[in-house]
């Protein structure tokens, strides 16, 4: 595990997130994870946008 990344909780499918990054998307829906690339797609319904987010934490995002 990335000691940078270890204090934050990683997100799983279904949970919802936290923006906290530049972007300000507001909070979204994990609708799906791919390990492969560590890319997990969110819905964020107040932009009304699914979004391609990085999957491991460094403190872009809460789980909420």
């Amino acid at each position: 595990m990335d000691p940078i990344a270890a204090p934050f909780k990683i997100a799983k499918q279904g949970d919802f997130v936290k923006d906290l990054s530049k972007q300000k998307r507001s909070l979204g829906l994990v609708m799906q994870i791919n390990k492969e690339t560590k890319m997990m797609r969110v819905r964020f319904p107040k932009i009304n946008k699914d979004t391609w987010v990085m999957w491991t934490n460094y403190g872009q995002y809460k789980v909420v």
